[in-house]
């Protein structure tokens, strides 16, 4: 920077110059001294300002703002392209992953605008209304088939229970995979599609029932379905009434006398 020292000016002056006519060229002469001492201190106004600080037109700023812009543009795609492969890294551990997925997020916001930034809140808002409303959904659904299925299986099981089965568990197992809820008379309620024998023709058929009737059907069919339920076993002590004719298993061994003489024929067909 330029130091400017003020001087003396000085004046040179006649004896008598001062004097009746003269002195108004002294005055003029002094003023103009003054005047040349000032624009020896200022040259900036002196010189109209061609000594100064340079200034810049709007384009030029605007310019000028873009390449530095530009610039950080580029470094904010390389760290994030750097950020990116790192999380490639498939033995991070959970805490690194996380701090990682930070850092870039806080890349990608400050190398948005505005406009950009509010779009990606707006996207970001409808991304998670999706989530928590396929979650709704999904645990609506979970619901609706866990008391669907508590449904069926209990029917299954007061029927089973109901017709003297040795294990209901066994009569739910083998007709839970036919069973489903379906609308009767404007109510939701269980129902068996059963797999039946044409009793005419012997074929093999399928027959939409209750469990009730399933079971009580199960109960008819004492060659695939006998040995379920206590009515189709003969006992042996005290069973004098028993008929092995039908009967899906007999206990021999504790059979009585009269039990054997009664169904001689009949287990005599059973084991031939």
């Amino acid at each position: 920077m330029l130091n400017f020292t003020h001087r003396p000016v000085y004046v040179l002056c006649f004896d008598g110059e001062g004097e009746g006519g003269g002195g108004g060229d002294a005055a003029a002469a002094a003023a103009a001294a003054n005047a040349a001492a000032n624009a020896a201190a200022d040259p900036a106004a002196n010189a109209g300002g061609g000594g100064g600080e340079k200034t810049f037109t709007q384009a030029e700023l605007n310019e000028f703002l873009a390449k530095d812009r530009r610039k950080h543009q580029d470094r904010y795609k390389q760290l994030e392209s750097e950020h990116q492969q790192l999380l490639q890294n498939q033995n991070l551990t959970k805490e690194d992953r996380d701090k990682l997925e930070a850092r870039l997020a806080d890349l990608q916001a400050q190398n948005r605008t505005k406009e950009q930034q509010a779009e990606f809140e707006r996207k970001k808002a409808r991304e998670a209304h999706e989530i928590e409303l396929e979650e709704a959904r999904q645990a609506a659904k979970t619901w609706e088939n866990k008391y669907k299925s508590e449904t069926v299986v209990r029917a299954l099981q007061d029927a089973a229970s109901g017709a003297d089965a040795y294990n209901p568990a066994h009569i739910v197992q083998l007709l839970r995979p036919d069973t489903e809820l379906k609308e009767v008379d404007g109510e939701l309620v269980p129902m068996v599609n059963f797999a039946d024998i044409d009793e005419k023709t012997g074929d093999n058929i399928r027959t939409l029932c209750s469990p009730a009737d399933a079971v009580k059907r199960m109960q008819q069919l004492p060659k695939i379905h006998g040995n379920l339920f206590k009515s189709n076993v003969v006992a042996g002590v005290g069973a004098g009434q028993a008929d092995v004719s039908n009967a899906g298993e007999v206990d021999y061994s504790t059979m009585s006398h009269e039990d054997y003489r009664k169904n001689r024929e009949a287990i005599k067909r059973r084991l031939s």
